[in-house]
Parts: structure tokens; sequence; C-alpha cells
């Protein structure tokens, strides 16, 4: 089990069977889950960048559609200023 995960477990306690808005329980756990996801992103792109270094052109990268997800959580992280929300 991950350090992070083991934290949360001591703290907070195992998650709740329902989400229930308000719960501080319930928020933590979000929050650890929206941490796996922003971490999940930021491995894709760190990958992604490294085809570039292996010239690949940019453009061509940018044209694949499994990119397309990733360049729309990036405009949101810039454009909203918000860290990646699971639940949306």
């Amino acid at each position: 089990m991950n350090p992070i995960k083991r934290a949360m477990l001591e703290y907070w306690g195992e998650r709740c069977d329902d989400y229930e808005e308000g719960c501080a329980v319930c928020d933590a756990w979000r929050d650890y889950d929206n941490l796996l996801m922003d971490n999940k992103i930021a491995n894709e792109i760190a990958s992604k960048l490294a085809l570039v270094n292996n010239n690949m052109l940019i453009e061509d990268l940018m044209r694949q559609p499994a990119d397309l997800a990733i360049r729309n959580a990036i405009s949101r992280l810039i454009v909203e200023r918000k860290t990646h929300d699971v639940d949306n």
C-alpha cells in the first residue's frame, strides 16, 4: 500500500459507503482521488513529451485523438484555475 493511502486510512479511516456532501471523510477521500488523477495526467503528459524529445514533431503529437482528453484537462486547469475533479 502506498504511504499516502496508508496515511489517509490512519487519519480519516475507511471511505464512507456513499458520498455525502459536507462529510469531512468523503471530502478527504475525494481530494485523494483528485490527487491520483492529477498525477496520472501529469505522467501521461510527461510520457508524451518524452516522445517529442525522441524526434517526434509536436504537431504529430497534438493530432493524436488519445491526446484530446489530456489537452482538455490542461486547458481546464489553466483557464478555470481548477484542479482536476474526478466527479466532473
